[in-house]
């Protein structure tokens, strides 16, 4: 028995045939009381009686004799009578109850006969009637059951077309009201948000791969050139060429597996940040800012994601900046914090855009741009998980863009036990730079080779090209491309 609305059916019949039964019970009771003083009624005789003789009582009746005492008696026939197991006729027990002559045994079990019989005539009638309810009670709920389940039935079988293939198809919502209709509207939304997720997905995938594809055939080619002309080759250009090659991917492949880990975590532990300081310590690294920042603007949340948010907005204006990137932090019931560069700006309609994954401008897409499309989209993912925004807006005073990051402030919520530290945080410092435990600062980077170093040993006879960090945009001049 598994469907539903046989369960519910057989519910319902059920508790209507107790409900039913114990409301004929106590009928039947009642009724079997009324037949009994009925009979007995019926049957009571009166007799005036006088040494040694009983006289019934009539309507019309003979005076007393004078002198001779008399008194009066009355008999009377209750039966026993019985509602279930029915007593066969002529068997049911009975009382002769009075002080008169007892009443003929023919006519005593005629009464009684009578008696039992009106009963169980009575008791048919009402089984049947009870029966006939119950009966339509279980086919009225069966039918309602089944019409209130159908839509639910094609709900499910709709859904159960649905595969990766045909993530369009939606399940048919009833026009009432009600909660089948709800339940169709959010079954509908939720495939709504799995088509997109997919949708996103693919799309990554895609655009994930191309980026990867490219530096791999770079590199590839650049090293088999190379080997089949061994005395030829440059080795000091070649293993430059394959170190910058590799340090694309590094970067790339870094920036997959955070958004990755952006996407499948949750914010649960969080630190009261100082995000003055975070602010300041990002930008002494850059010596070219200009730095406008209230003090001690609080904010929930973690440290190291709050450095990589605004390194990602720095590192994007540094790159198309004129001459001036400024960095502004205000606080209040939200921290608003602003990067502002005097470049070529982005055009309206793509202010949006570029905040979506590997989104680069036309005029970006040269690999000496720079940039893979993700900073922004990571950018813009820690301030969701942050409960903030991030939008591209107008640049008052300039005439570039103005990315505005707004936070909210306060306390963050309680930690949970230091036992239940989220797996994956490893990764986390390590995509940051950090080989620390915990987040409770922001992670240094990692120190360059020493000059001193025998490579000799490692190269051969060719020093390798030390990179010792981000070399920024030149100022003075407008970059000839605009990659966000």
């Amino acid at each position: 028995m598994k469907s539903l609305q046989v369960k519910v059916t057989v519910l319902a019949t059920v508790i209507t045939a107790l409900l039913i039964g114990l409301a004929g019970t106590l009928m039947l009771t009642a009724q079997r009381q009324q037949i009994a003083d009925q009979t007995a009624d019926s049957s009571r005789v009166h007799y005036m009686c006088s040494r040694p003789h009983c006289v019934e009582l009539r309507q019309q009746t003979t005076a007393a004799t004078p002198g001779v005492m008399v008194k009066y008696a009355s008999t009377e026939v209750r039966p026993e009578l019985s509602m279930w197991p029915f007593t066969k006729l002529g068997e049911t027990p009975y009382q002769v109850i009075g002080e008169g002559p007892r009443l003929d045994e023919e006519l005593t079990l005629t009464i009684v006969y009578q008696a039992q019989r009106q009963l169980n005539s009575a008791t048919l009638v009402l089984f049947g009637v009870l029966s006939s309810i119950t009966a339509l009670v279980s086919v009225t709920v069966l039918a309602t059951a089944n019409r209130v389940l159908r839509p639910v039935e094609t709900m499910r079988a709709e859904v159960a077309e649905i595969n990766e293939h045909n993530l369009t198809r939606r399940v048919p919502v009833p026009s009432s009201d009600n909660e089948i209709a709800r339940l169709g509207k959010t079954l509908n939304e939720t495939l709504d948000r799995m088509h997109s997720a997919v949708e996103d997905t693919r799309r990554f995938v895609a655009d994930a791969s191309h980026e990867l594809r490219s530096p791999l055939a770079a590199l590839r080619a650049e090293l088999e050139i190379a080997l089949s002309h061994p005395h030829l080759a440059d080795w000091t250009t070649v293993v430059k060429a394959a170190l910058e090659d590799a340090e694309r991917l590094q970067e790339l492949t870094t920036d997959l597996l955070l958004l990755a880990r952006l996407d499948a975590d949750a914010l649960d532990n969080q630190d009261t940040v100082d995000l003055t300081a975070v602010v300041r310590r990002e930008v002494s690294r850059r010596g070219t800012v200009i730095l406008d920042a209230d003090d001690h603007v609080l904010v929930p949340g973690r440290r190291a994601q709050l450095s990589r948010l605004l390194g990602n907005l720095l590192d994007n204006a540094e790159r198309h900046a004129g001459t001036e990137v400024v960095v502004r932090l205000r606080g209040g019931p939200s921290a608003t914090l602003e990067v502002i560069d005097d470049g070529p700006g982005i055009p309206e309609a793509d202010r949006e855009r570029v905040f979506d994954r590997f989104t680069r401008l036309d005029e970006a897409r040269t690999r000496a741009a720079g940039g893979a499309g993700l900073g922004l989209a990571i950018a813009r993912r820690i301030a969701a998980r942050h409960h903030g925004t991030l939008e591209a807006t107008d640049a008052e005073g300039f005439r570039g863009i103005r990315f505005v990051a707004t936070i909210p402030t306060g306390v963050p919520l309680p930690r949970k036990a230091a036992a239940q530290q989220r797996a994956g945080d490893e990764v986390w410092q390590f995509l940051n730079g950090s080989i620390v435990p915990t987040h409770g600062h922001i992670p240094e980077p990692r120190p360059a080779p020493e000059q001193e170093l025998e490579w000799g040993l490692i190269f051969g006879e060719h020093r390798p090209v030390i990179r010792s960090g981000r070399t920024a945009a030149p100022r003075g001049g407008r970059p000839s491309a605009r990659a966000r």
